[in-house]
């Protein structure tokens, strides 16, 4: 079970993707712990809240449909790089942000580069998958959950815990979300010259068929996987988002305690996404996919009606647990769906994949506002239903042929 995590790490271009992967989600990790500060801060109400995160499937939304374009000039490897950068800088803005409207512009624009380096990271895991026997797509993912954990904690035990007696941050969040930016910038730097090879992959000469709009239609197959995506995204970004705000004003966690619930999430993710290679080889993906469907449901069912952090953490790692090898496994297959041109039907599926994950909370939010976030909860009970409903419908069809 851990021979393809030693081959993984042993594999000096692997190894850097998959930090490449980290950094993205200590990005997001950290962005995500801050979402209760920012509420505060601005002193919005929730559906505020969700007016404000609408910037990032916003931001999203305008340069996904470019990213194709620009790896295709500049290669996957230079775009995730960049990307990256501009990503950990852009998300510090909301938190350091004097205004509401730098807030604002600082979510569109970390919206539109988590979009581009989103896409630009998979193709680079896809491409070495393409050149090695080993899979190596679940990994990656697995070291953006362990890069969110960190980000997550870090963000809420280590240097940002609120001092109950004076009231006050031990270190200001502005200064340590800039603290963090430059860590992630400055690793990028150094590891660049590791992706080497893949920049040689991908500028093999070849043959590209001529791209426009019309080239990025879903064919059938790949519409099926856009309709299970938009449920898993949506689970993932609303546990991104809204865990926090969940574990504080509904079971009433201290500070301290408030990102536990996205830390417990994470690691469960990590840790199952870690074995995940392993898994779908196997199982089958459908499969795999559809069990994690299953872990979604009744790790909402556990969390939904919990009063206490206690009780809504052993929800959060079954969560974790369910959702790790969606990813994987979505995008592993939209790389290399039938009937389309060469990383297009990954971009396809990253724009509805982000705006869900991105554009979920937003309704999430709305739903809280008007109602409870209980409430909100339970339409993402409901789409894990529907995410079941789907892989078991693709199963099916795959037995019959």
């Amino acid at each position: 079970m851990t021979k393809h995590l030693t081959d993984f790490f042993k594999d000096s271009s692997a190894r850097t993707v998959g930090i490449i992967f980290a950094l993205s989600g200590l990005s997001f990790g950290t962005w995500a712990s801050f979402i209760p500060f920012v509420k505060d801060n601005f002193h919005l109400n929730s559906a505020e809240l969700g007016l404000l995160l609408l910037g990032l499937p916003l931001g999203n939304f305008i340069a996904n449909p470019l990213t194709v374009f620009l790896i295709r000039k500049w290669g996957a490897v230079r775009i995730a790089l960049v990307a990256g950068s501009l990503t950990s800088v852009f998300f510090a803005l909301p938190v350091m942000g004097p205004s509401i409207i730098l807030a604002s512009l600082g979510l569109v624009l970390a919206g539109a580069s988590f979009g581009c380096s989103n896409v630009a990271m998979n193709t680079c895991a896809s491409i070495l998958e393409d050149r090695n026997p080993n899979r190596i797509m679940s990994s990656c993912h697995g070291m953006w959950s362990l890069g969110a954990m960190f980000g997550s904690l870090f963000s809420g035990l280590g240097v940002v815990i609120l001092n109950q007696y004076s009231g006050s941050f031990l270190v200001p969040p502005s200064q340590y979300v800039i603290l963090i930016a430059i860590i992630i910038v400055v690793i990028i730097w150094i590891i660049r010259k590791n992706l080497n090879i893949i920049k040689e992959i991908h500028q093999e000469p070849s043959e590209h068929p001529k791209m426009n709009w019309r080239s990025f239609r879903p064919t059938r197959a790949l519409w099926i996987l856009i309709s299970i995506c938009l449920c898993t995204y949506l689970t993932e970004g609303t546990i991104a988002d809204w865990s926090a705000v969940f574990m504080k004003e509904i079971t009433f966690a201290p500070a301290t305690i408030a990102g536990w619930g996205f830390a417990v999430y994470a690691f469960f993710m990590a840790a199952s996404r870690f074995m995940g290679d392993e898994l779908i080889a196997r199982f089958g993906a459908m499969r795999v996919l559809r069990a994690g469907g299953v872990l979604v449901f009744i790790g909402l069912i556990i969390v939904i009606p919990s009063h206490s952090p206690w009780l809504a953490l052993p929800g959060f790692m079954l969560i974790g647990m369910g959702i790790s090898l969606a990813s994987p496994i979505l995008y592993g297959s939209a790389a290399k769906v039938p009937g389309m041109a060469p990383g297009v039907g990954l971009a396809t599926l990253n724009t509805f994949a982000m705006a869900s994950f991105l554009g979920g909370p937003v309704l999430i939010g709305f739903i809280a506002k008007v109602s409870d976030l209980r409430i909100a909860f339970m339409l993402v009970a409901f789409a894990s239903i529907i995410w079941i409903f789907q892989t078991t419908r693709v199963i099916r069809s795959a037995s019959q042929k």
